[in-house]
């Protein structure tokens, strides 16, 4: 057992990403909730209408907050290192979880990024076992971070390109 957080932090971008993510869900929450109100508002339900939008706003109020708070806790506690056990992970802002994915048991590393990962120039690497858990996922990191840290599993791992 490693008992000593990994070395490896994510690239501080990840947390604009984050924040980004965050931001757009109280937008989304705040204009579903506006929107119900309005037509509790049109339809003469005047009380169900206020309510609505205060339960809104207090949604959207808490949102906001943990768009500024979520994504600085969470670089924080997410860090990673690629060890002679397997890649190692911590992670978890209240439950803190430390994953070792040994090197044997990885079958495929993948890369990903979405829209806004491409905007900020960063990567996330999928990394799937065997087992019921599936893996585990490395966001945020910088491309040529993210080609060096598959190659270097896929190399530890034995897998071949093509295969």
């Amino acid at each position: 057992m490693i008992l000593r957080e990994p070395a490896l932090q994510l690239d501080p971008r990840v947390r604009t990403l984050w924040t980004l993510e965050w931001t757009l869900g109280g937008l989304l929450v705040a204009g579903l909730t506006g929107a119900t109100a309005g037509l509790l508002w049109l339809g003469d339900e005047g009380r169900a209408g206020v309510v609505a939008a205060v339960a809104g706003g207090a949604l959207t109020a808490l949102l906001a907050v943990a768009a500024v708070v979520q994504p600085r806790l969470a670089y924080r506690r997410f860090r990673y290192e690629i060890t002679e056990l397997g890649l190692y992970v911590a992670r978890g802002r209240l439950w803190r979880t430390w994953q070792i994915v040994p090197h044997a048991r990885v079958q495929t590393v993948d890369t990903k990024s979405g829209p806004f990962e491409r905007a900020l120039g960063l990567v996330s690497v999928a990394v799937t076992t065997a087992s019921s858990d599936g893996g585990t996922a490395v966001p945020g990191l910088d491309r040529h971070v993210a080609d060096a840290l598959v190659t270097e599993l896929a190399r530890r791992a034995g897998i071949e390109e093509g295969t």
